[in-house]
């Protein structure tokens, strides 16, 4: 609250405008809303915006309850700590709930869960929390939904003063994965890729999207059956996309847009490139036997470690290529540094597949401002019998929900993933337990909704604004991409990528046309046509 000399209320709410909902951190730098209500109020005009409301935020820990040791009899069978509640954050919550992981806080003592479960229950019943937002026909290899009763268990713990219990009720957990380390069940990689030079990171500004390239450029095609990237500080980079380019196309790219564009602090400083305009690189032929000499391997996400072919598979890295990693990196208030590594598995046999990643893309030119739920849909079909074998769904800040179906040939249609409370912070790769078949002539579909509205929290603009399909994260797009493992490429031209190449240039030709022709607007479905104030007569049009 802000009181003027008068006494007079003159703001009420938020600090700043990071979290507008609770649970839901706002994308980019904070508005500053009481700085700048007590800048208007110095400079003696009106408050710009005098009332916000506030979400509010836990701030003390709650009072420790006693062990059940000191309970009576009657409660000995009420969820405990370490029999109960200890096992189920576990299975469910350490894996990004722990140091130097995604989770803004640790859940592995009692003393953790006693100050957050609170907000933990109110997060899963929201279906906020990753863990509990997928929903598919298929099984993946990602921590299951917690049950309803998991949750009475967690809320009966709550209910009954939250009980320590005793350390030797606990079972036997498996240690956590040394995320600090390559995986550990694939052996020794046989060949690990050090990032060139560190990338610094300063204290303040924009997060950093940055392109760099690791040397490989070997003779001959590499046949993988794993790989992996392995961030050396996970405070800082928050995922990261990668993939391979001839050594040319990266060379050409760097040299063009190896600068300082995407940086906004003096301290930044990285190799590689940024286009802010396109993907710095112009998209190279594919070989003659249809192997695209660009494109995405794997990724990393926190809780994500190695992409693993399946049997009889392996991941391909032509000849001539260096690797590309697209680092997001987020900033913690200090100067940091990050010097990631990539390990590769060789196959120990001549595998009989490979594995191709299919993009589908939406065919749009910008999502309006107000718009609330503005539907998005793209499509492939399968040239050839292949085995599904994983899926990472993406959008930008805009998204409110993805929808992946598979429609086989007479057959009834197969929920891949449904991500129902989209969050761009949360985008991961989702791993099929087992690869499965689908015959030629399988359609996939993906469907996506877009609030462009002020009711949207994740909302950057306020206001709302125009926004574009291309490539940066203050712009939009639908691109799930889709990992198969079949008997030779299944898009031997590159075509699911050229399409969505060629949209992001429709937009941006739309762009310019609006911006610069009055003839032309933007209706409420997002698409560009003729003002009905355009007056053809008028030659200064």
């Amino acid at each position: 609250m802000l009181v003027d000399r008068k006494r007079s209320i003159r703001y009420v709410g938020r600090i700043d405008d990071r979290y507008k909902t609770r649970g839901v951190l706002t994308p980019g730098d904070a508005e500053p809303e009481l700085a700048n209500a007590i800048t208007d109020l110095i400079a003696g005009r009106a408050i710009r915006e005098p009332r916000t409301k506030a979400a509010g935020c836990p701030l003390d820990r709650p009072e420790r309850p006693s062990s059940l040791a000191d309970e009576p009899p009657q409660a000995k069978d009420k969820p405990t700590f370490y029999r109960d509640v200890l096992p189920f954050l576990h299975a469910q919550c350490q894996k990004c709930h722990s140091p130097n992981q995604a989770g803004p806080f640790d859940l592995l003592t009692y003393d953790d869960a006693v100050e957050w479960v609170d907000i933990a229950i109110e997060e899963i019943e929201a279906r906020r929390m990753p863990p509990a937002q997928i929903e598919s026909d298929l099984e993946f290899n990602w921590t299951k939904p917690p049950t309803a009763r998991d949750l009475e268990m967690l809320r009966s713990w709550v209910a009954t003063g939250k009980p320590q219990g005793v350390a030797t009720e606990s079972p036997q957990l498996p240690p956590l994965p040394n995320y600090s380390a390559f995986q550990e069940d694939l052996g020794p990689p046989d060949i690990i890729l050090e990032q060139p030079e560190p990338t610094q990171i300063g204290a303040h500004g924009n997060d950093i999207y940055r392109t760099l390239i690791i040397p490989l450029n070997l003779p001959e095609d590499v046949r993988l059956r794993a790989i992996q990237i392995l961030p050396g500080n996970r405070r800082v980079v928050h995922h990261a996309l990668i993939g391979h380019l001839p050594r040319e196309t990266a060379n050409e790219a760097v040299r063009n847009h190896g600068g300082r564009e995407g940086f906004s602090h003096p301290d930044d400083k990285a190799s590689g490139f940024q286009d802010p305009h396109g993907l710095g690189f112009r998209v190279p032929p594919v070989r003659d036997d249809g192997q695209p000499r660009a494109a995405f391997v794997t990724g990393f996400v926190p809780g994500v470690r190695a992409t693993v072919a399946p049997d009889n598979a392996a991941l391909l890295i032509p000849a001539g290529c260096d690797l590309a990693a697209q680092m997001h990196y987020v900033r913690t208030g200090k100067l940091e540094h990050d010097s990631s590594r990539i390990a590769l598995w060789l196959t120990k046999t001549q595998p009989r597949k490979l594995t191709s990643i299919i993009y589908i893309t939406g065919r749009f030119g910008v999502v309006p401002p107000g718009v609330q739920d503005l539907r998005i849909r793209g499509s492939w079909t399968l040239p050839q019998d292949a085995d599904f074998v994983s899926v990472i769904p993406h959008l930008h800040q805009l998204g409110r929900w993805i929808e992946l179906k598979a429609f086989p040939p007479n057959a009834e249609p197969i929920l891949l993933l449904r991500v129902p409370q989209w969050d761009y912070n949360w985008q991961a790769l989702y791993q099929l337990k087992e690869p499965r078949r689908f015959p030629a002539g399988t359609r996939f579909e993906a469907e996506c909704s877009y609030d462009n509205s002020k009711g949207n929290p994740r909302n950057p603009f306020d206001p709302p604004r125009n926004v574009w399909h291309d490539e940066t994260i203050h712009d939009e797009m639908l691109l799930p991409m889709l990992i198969f493992a079949s008997d030779s490429p299944l898009d031997n031209q590159g075509k699911s990528f050229f399409n969505f190449y060629c949209y992001i240039q429709r937009s941006r030709f739309l762009k310019r046309m609006v911006n610069h022709r009055h003839k032309f607007i933007i209706d409420s479905n997002g698409e560009v046509v003729i003002s009905p104030n355009y007056d053809p007569e008028n030659l200064g049009d």
